[in-house]
């Protein structure tokens, strides 16, 4: 899949150089992986799962790029090495983020058809994506991160801010997991099915969405430039608007080990799965990156 993925940016070009070290680098694929953990579970088309997987990461790339940017977050580390803009120039950095975000559809469009995936699936699977990433979702997110930024939090109410922190990780982070999570469900082959079970499993989503910001912001505050692989502390520096800043590292660290546990009984009350093992995998690779 690497090798198909590769094709749609053949070198030799400078913007195509820079895309494919941003989208096939080092990296976790948390994204890709949620889509093939539920497929998995969900006994779905596998072939598709791969083609969702290759999609979000597309989208999730784009958005590491952008958010890296002076303009945003200004960081030069990321994944353990030097930001896009710090290696290709800020031009390029923007451009293969926009080539990424306007590929991602375009690649779904055209690799589903080729399985003949049915029509109306596909397109309820672009619009989804879409609505994730753009002013609904993860753009809207972004938006409201550096609006808050800007603002003295001494001065905001608590309960406005705590609305606020936990809409902006719903909005930036969980929309895309969430997206991801519903994607493998999307892979069943049957319509009746997936309608029945999308608001369980966009429910599971958006809680395993929170869960990762919020060990992401843990581990900000916990980790070493090598065991990040970007630069820590950055947040806390910034006093930004995180589980961290807003309720300290152990309350918060409380919160995330409360969420696995709702996670797993949201798993388990799932019906039609067989297999969770890399779903299972997932979130205890993220229990295990918690303070004891």
């Amino acid at each position: 899949m690497v090798e198909k993925t590769a094709q749609y940016f053949p070198p030799p070009s400078n913007l195509n150089e820079a895309i494919r070290y941003s989208l096939l680098g080092e990296g976790k694929r948390i994204r890709p992986l949620l889509c093939l953990g539920f497929s998995q579970a969900f006994n779905g088309n596998q072939a598709e799962a791969l083609r969702l997987a290759v999609a979000v990461e597309m989208i999730h790339a784009y958005s590491l790029i952008h958010d890296d940017l002076p303009a945003m977050d200004n960081d030069d580390m990321r994944r353990g090495v030097p930001t896009n803009h710090k290696v290709f120039g800020e031009a390029n950095a923007i451009l293969s983020g926009d080539s990424l975000l306007t590929m991602a559809p375009e690649f779904l469009l055209k690799e589903l058809s080729a399985l003949k995936t049915e029509p109306q699936k596909i397109i309820e699977l672009v619009i989804k994506l879409l609505e994730a990433s753009g002013h609904q979702g993860m753009v809207m997110g972004q938006a409201l991160d550096m609006e808050y930024e800007a603002k003295n939090l001494s001065e905001v109410d608590k309960k406005e801010i705590e609305s606020t922190l936990s809409n902006i990780h719903k909005l930036k982070t969980g929309s895309i997991i969430t997206w991801s999570c519903l994607a493998g469900l999307y892979t069943h082959p049957n319509p009746e099915f997936i309608a029945k079970n999308a608001c369980h499993v966009q429910s599971i989503g958006q809680r395993i969405g929170l869960l990762f910001q919020i060990v992401d912001d843990i581990l900000d505050e916990t980790s070493t430039l090598q065991e990040l692989g970007k630069t820590p502390g950055k947040d806390q520096k910034s006093a930004k608007l995180t589980y961290t800043n807003l309720h300290g590292l152990k309350d918060a660290t409380i919160i995330a080990k409360h969420l696995i546990l709702e996670i797993k009984e949201d798993l388990e009350g799932l019906q039609g799965t067989s297999n969770w093992k890399i779903i299972s995998e997932i979130i205890d690779s993220l229990r295990k990156k918690l303070p004891a």
